[in-house]
């Protein structure tokens, strides 16, 4: 698609990988190349080289007395432009994609399991939106029995992650941003800003939202996500490139900190536990491609950062799990934790397609059809880093976040419904009787934010192109993430259950209704002649339009979470407010499996947010 990058790309600053063994260079090096090459113990092991796992580790080397491994499946990334570039496709080697069980709320069709496979995670592949949920997103977490862990709480951690670059005065003299600092950090790791450059169109959109009663937020960030609003991307503003946990975290301290060391390639196929102190004392892994199976050891403590989609398999591999599910597999239940693999959360989308009969060209869909546009886009960003490829590929961070009130006249009448629907039949097979106590526990918390002017539940992701993304951001449904082999190669069962519960679909129904009002508004339809193609506007009635809904939603917007939640014990939970896993010493988790409800919002921010904390919560308990 893009046959001059070849010939365009600048020469690649290459790393000197070293650090202070006194041994030779091939021990030196901080990314380890061989199993051979580590110590037979570190302070604390990590697992999972992604958003999570660099940040921590990158925190706890900063006393240069802690020594960390880092064991990662993916590798490094090659720096290639689908990596820095926005505009440029990922290169797909950087992901290992699954799909889930047949949903019946889905017709029978699969939904895809979206997971990184590289040095950095979901960062290096992500569409980049930078965004933060609202701050009843995050105080609900608190009400769940954690302590400490609400948005006031979080905001220094939001900080501490970014360096916020406000927005070029081109964009703002056109869009409602606004250039306030206080919600922002401004000397952090990651890069936050605005890409340089957006397409006519745009401005429509927000006179479109504005005059069907939605009104334009400049500051999103700073608690209140509602609304019609220009969000920030994960971008090096200065150079208009992606900024990645591998690059914000990992790659300036390469060949700097001698007790950092990251090996890549590896799968994690057990934490071991000493049975007598119940302490996580070592984990074992294995070489892709090999069966050769190596263990190493934690003087302190092991940390899982695999994500939402791995970190349950490591734990029910390890013995460490729902005991029904273990013992049906032959493996000892060393802690009996049922809630390992439930509460599974995605956000649920759809598609729809317009035609539009008066664009204001360019279009973000000349990207599969204008091959000179593309070429010479790719020229000009090289050039000066400006121009339609330093927007993100197929995405962008001009979104409307909508109330449920502000979808549905009748949203009161939605939520009693939704009330008396009984749960215990809408979980996964298996669950037990705390995973139901802390469901209704969850239930009656978000019930009270669908009745909030403050916290959203549906996305309408615009990025001026045919398709429209609308995404429902705080499903009521749980899934689960299971075991069904003892081999560590072997993935697990996901199962999101879409739609289970059937205010989900109630949400969507008026989800979709809401996007076509807006592409039906005099903005849309006088500037720009907004026609709707699919489903299409034959399809109407709200059973119809469920029925339709069925046969081409999706289970994911690729934010999983939930499946070791940081709740109580007797809720189903797995970690504590420390995120220590319950039963066991020595062993912490700190990706996103620990969310107990899904924020309404993309959740790449949210994690840095969690894993800063994270690291100071080792440190304390360490007394650094």
């Amino acid at each position: 698609m893009f046959p001059v990058i070849t010939q365009l790309l600048l020469p690649l600053l290459i790393s000197s990988f070293v650090f202070c063994s006194p041994i030779d260079l091939a021990e030196r090096a901080v990314l380890v190349e061989k199993v051979s090459n580590l110590q037979k113990d570190y302070d604390y092991v990590i697992i999972g080289g992604g958003t999570s796992g660099l940040t921590v580790a990158n925190r706890l080397t900063e006393n240069p007395k802690t020594s960390v491994l880092v064991i990662e499946y993916g590798y490094v990334d090659r720096q290639d432009p689908g990596v820095l570039v926005p505009g440029v496709q990922v290169p797909a080697d950087y992901s290992r994609n699954y799909q889930s069980v047949p949903q019946p709320g889905l017709d029978g069709r699969t939904s895809p399991v979206y997971s990184a496979a590289v040095v950095g995670g979901g960062t290096v592949v992500n569409g980049m939106f930078f965004n933060r949920g609202s701050a009843g997103d995050y105080d609900a977490w608190e009400k769940l029995g954690n302590p400490g862990w609400n948005w006031e709480n979080l905001l220094p951690y939001f900080k501490k992650s970014e360096t916020f670059v406000p927005a070029p005065k081109n964009l703002r003299d056109k869009f409602p941003i606004s250039s306030d600092l206080s919600p922002h950090g401004t000397s952090g790791p990651v890069g936050s800003g605005f890409s340089n450059f957006q397409y006519p169109i745009m401005t429509h959109f927000f006179r479109g939202w504005n005059s069907i009663g939605v009104a334009s937020n400049p500051q999103p960030s700073g608690g209140d996500a509602t609304g019609a609003f220009y969000g920030p991307i994960s971008l090096n503003a200065r150079n208009q490139s992606r900024s990645s946990a591998s690059a914000a975290y990992y790659r300036y301290i390469a060949g700097k900190r001698a007790n950092f060391h990251l090996i890549t390639g590896q799968s994690v196929t057990k934490i071991k536990l000493n049975k007598e102190t119940m302490r996580a004392t070592s984990v074992q892994f294995v070489t892709r491609n090999q069966t050769a199976v190596h263990s190493i050891s934690a003087c302190d403590d092991i940390i899982l950062a695999a994500g939402a989609v791995h970190s349950p398999q490591v734990l029910q591999l390890s013995g460490i799990g729902p005991k029904q599910l273990l013992s049906s597999l032959d493996i000892k239940t060393l802690v009996d934790l049922p809630g390992v693999g439930y509460n599974f959360q995605d956000q649920p989308s759809m598609f729809m397609s317009f035609n539009y009969s008066n664009y204001p060209f360019p279009s973000p869909d000349w990207f599969f059809s204008n091959k000179t546009w593309v070429d010479n886009g790719l020229v000009q960003y090289y050039k000066d880093r400006t121009g339609p490829l330093t927007i993100p590929y197929l995405s962008g961070s001009i979104v409307a976040f909508l109330p449920l009130q502000k979808i549905a006249n009748n949203y009161k009448e939605m939520i009693k419904t939704a009330a008396a629907v009984a749960l215990g039949p809408l979980l996964p097979a298996g669950a037990s009787p705390s995973v139901l106590a802390g469901y209704k526990a969850q239930r009656d918390i978000i019930l009270d934010l669908y009745a909030s002017s403050k916290a959203t539940v549906q996305e309408v992701a615009y990025g001026g192109g045919n398709t429209v993304p609308v995404a429902m951001l705080k499903p009521l449904s749980r899934g689960s993430i299971l075991i069904n082999s003892t081999d560590p190669l072997v993935s697990p069962v996901f199962d999101y259950q879409t739609f289970k519960h059937p205010m989900d679909m109630d949400i969507a129904v008026q989800a979709l209704k809401k996007t076509r009002q807006f592409m039906g508004s005099k903005p849309m339809q006088e500037e720009v002649g907004a026609v709707e193609t699919f489903p299409g506007m034959s399809v109407h009635g709200d059973r119809e339009i469920a029925a339709s809904i069925r046969t081409f939603a999706s289970s994911t917007w690729a934010h999983p979470v939930g499946t070791l939640s940081m709740m109580k014990r007797e809720y189903g939970g797995v970690v504590d407010p420390q995120l220590k896993v319950y039963g066991v010493k020595g062993l912490r988790v700190v990706d996103a499996s620990i969310m107990p409800l899904i924020p309404a919002t993309h959740t790449s921010s949210t994690v840095y947010a969690v894993a800063e904390k994270a690291a100071d919560l080792i440190k304390a308990s360490k007394k650094y």
